[in-house]
């Protein structure tokens, strides 16, 4: 991952770690208005065979989905097995209630299709045990009444009889405060699958993985919020070793990669010695095979043609001298005149603080041609006497 990611990352859980501290303040203020009994003590109010979210006695439509723009789908119920009909309505439309509360959307009344058992939608099952919840901001006209075997209507309570929505905390429909701040329940839950859909594209697989696994097994937000928070808060510190590792691994990788390659200029650098030593050896070696001379006779010529101070020659000093500066600077001969014609043109070079460098290396340099060139200049010099003297005697 690199590092503009990785602040992109920084900042989601940043995020993360507000909504969750706004969710878990919510939550704790507004409750859901869930019920343990469908009489005695329950926290709405019901009205039985009422169906208020249609016209009709089965609403036309398809079931399952939002009824129009008000009513919302909120989920199908496990039918009771008690059976009583009026107890099997109740418990029914208590799942019913309960589910719309825990809901993290704000309803503010319930409505519960009824059951095939309680004569309910005849010929369309399909609309059989599911409920719908009424959004908090729908204007009156979204509220009907029409009569319906099975259905029951239900609006929330206290013990004052002023809640009315299916979170407690809200006085009554006047209170725009309380309303504001529950309703952002489902605000926040649509905050969070951004953001973790966000952290997973973001992250890379290893991150993805555990990320996708904390999605798969929490179904509601606080949950959700709750395990995507714990698992960044405890992967931070993981997370930041890893990255330290990461970054100290792809150093010494640089490393070993500058080395390698630094070898690898050398032995080319190098290599063309091995060649002409073996050219050299293949020329001698041919030489000598097709010589007339025996090998005994071949070497005292040798010998005597190179003498015992052969290594003091002139020639071979600027061999030696020109090899070892080839090898030094490779065979790149178009760069190394470059170079050298851009330090000698540089008055920095001679001027600067590192005048005395080139003063140095130029004093060195007419001492090298000298030393070098002053024997062969001697010997050329008698030589030519030598020849002019015997052109001389034989006139």
């Amino acid at each position: 991952m690199s590092n503009p990611d990785y602040s992109r990352l920084l900042t989601k859980m940043a995020e993360l770690k507000t909504l969750n501290a706004q969710y878990k303040t919510l939550t704790e203020k507004y409750l859901p208005a869930t019920a343990t009994s469908a009489t005695a003590g329950a926290s709405y109010t019901l009205t039985a065979d009422k169906n208020v979210m249609s016209t009709t006695a089965t609403p036309v439509s398809r079931p399952g989905e939002d009824f129009g723009e008000h009513w919302k789908y909120v989920g199908k119920i496990v039918p009771s097995t008690t059976a009583d009909l009026a107890t099997f309505r109740n418990e029914n439309s208590l799942q019913c209630w309960n589910l719309a509360s825990n809901d993290k959307r704000l309803f503010r009344q319930v409505v519960y299709t009824g059951d095939a058992k309680l004569g309910s939608n005849p010929g369309q099952n399909n609309w059989d045990n599911r409920c719908y919840g009424l959004i908090y901001d729908a204007p009156a006209s979204a509220v009907v009444n029409t009569n319906s075997a099975g259905y029951t209507h239900m609006i929330g309570k206290t013990n004052n009889g002023l809640n009315i929505y299916t979170k407690l905390g809200i006085t009554s429909s006047t209170d725009t405060t309380g309303i504001a701040e529950a309703s952002k329940l489902q605000e926040i839950e649509q905050n969070v699958k951004s953001l973790v859909n966000d952290i997973v594209e973001i992250g890379e697989a290893g991150v993805n993985n555990e990320l996708s696994t904390l999605v798969a097994t929490a179904t509601e937000s606080n949950l959700l919020i709750s395990k995507i928070n714990n698992y960044m808060n405890s992967g931070a510190t993981a997370i930041d070793k890893n990255y330290g590792e990461i970054d100290k691994r792809k150093n010494m990788s640089s490393v070993y990669a500058e080395i390698n390659e630094q070898r690898t200029l050398r032995a080319r650098k190098y290599r063309f010695i091995f060649f002409i030593v073996i050219a050299l050896s293949l020329i001698v070696g041919y030489a000598s095979y097709t010589s007339k001379l025996s090998i005994i006779e071949q070497i005292d010529t040798l010998k005597n043609w190179v003498g015992f101070g052969w290594w003091t020659s002139w020639w071979v000093i600027t061999i030696v001298v020109v090899i070892f500066i080839l090898s030094s600077f490779g065979w790149d001969m178009k760069g190394n005149i470059m170079m050298i014609i851009r330090y000698i043109t540089d008055p920095a070079f001679w001027t600067g603080q590192m005048w005395w460098v080139g003063v140095t290396f130029l004093l060195l340099l007419i001492i090298f041609f000298h030393a070098s060139f002053k024997s062969f200049f001697v010997e050329f010099d008698s030589g030519m006497k030598n020849i002019q003297e015997g052109l001389d005697n034989d006139s």
